[in-house]
């Protein structure tokens, strides 16, 4: 956990403004739009279990919420990968596990969240379905955050203009030191370690982010397969 909150602050300051400012706006609507993203997808995965009604629900949301904020989350994404791979330019493995710890973090944050509010809910279905309608009806909509609205539109701009750049840069870089790295690798560590196979070795397998799959070899001979999408992962029979 140290490794991966030591590299967290490190990638969030290369979002920083100044030092007075612990995010700069870039910063905060950066990792409010992951937040806010994860967060969702961390309801709709605990919430699936509990009836069928939220698992309905739960598909809903996710469709409808995404067909309204999903290019903001992708500008989001741009955002941090082209300040990360600008500053630290052909160190790919420093610009790589900055990356991968701000998606763990994210992803840790969610998941604590849900299930404290899961574990000390009366109706867990009844939470599910107030949670999962105010995504679906736009409540928790990014556009809705004034404070952090303008710096995603900026992003989007900036991802139509330098999306192609980004791209660039980036193979540029892997065909330089011959190295990739997936995104998820820290939450497929974690996955790993909770399905019985603590100190797993883990391998990328496909790197098409946001969609990533990793297999983890453990330490008894056996392998799982995980499958990922922004960051959250799933072990595949």
């Amino acid at each position: 956990m140290k490794r991966a909150s030591s590299l967290l602050l490190a990638a969030l300051v290369l979002l920083q403004g100044c030092s007075n400012n612990p995010l700069s706006p870039t910063g905060e609507a950066v990792y409010y739009a992951l937040q806010t993203d994860t967060t969702l997808r961390a309801w709709a995965d605990a919430c699936a279990d509990v009836s069928a009604e939220t698992r309905q629900a739960a598909y809903t949301a996710e469709q409808n919420w995404w067909k309204r904020n999903g290019a903001f989350v992708e500008s989001a994404d741009f955002g941090l990968n082209y300040d990360i791979i600008t500053v630290t330019d052909e160190r790919a493995e420093t610009g790589a596990r900055m990356a991968m710890a701000l998606t763990w973090q994210v992803v840790e944050t969610a998941e604590a969240e849900v299930n404290d509010l899961l574990s000390g809910a009366s109706n867990k279905e009844d939470l599910c379905l107030r949670v999962l309608n105010q995504y679906n009806d736009g409540e928790r909509d990014l556009r809705g955050n004034d404070k952090v609205y303008n710096s995603l539109v900026d992003l989007q701009r900036r991802s139509q203009k330098q999306g192609e750049d980004l791209a660039i840069k980036r193979a540029a870089v892997e065909k330089k030191t011959g190295k990739v790295y997936g995104r998820s690798f820290y939450v497929v560590e974690k996955m790993a370690k909770r399905n019985g196979c603590p100190g797993a070795e883990v391998h990328l397998l496909k790197n098409a982010w946001p969609f990533e799959v990793y297999d983890a070899k453990c330490p008894d001979g056996s392998y799982l397969l995980m499958r990922c999408e922004w960051g959250n992962c799933l072990v595949t029979e």
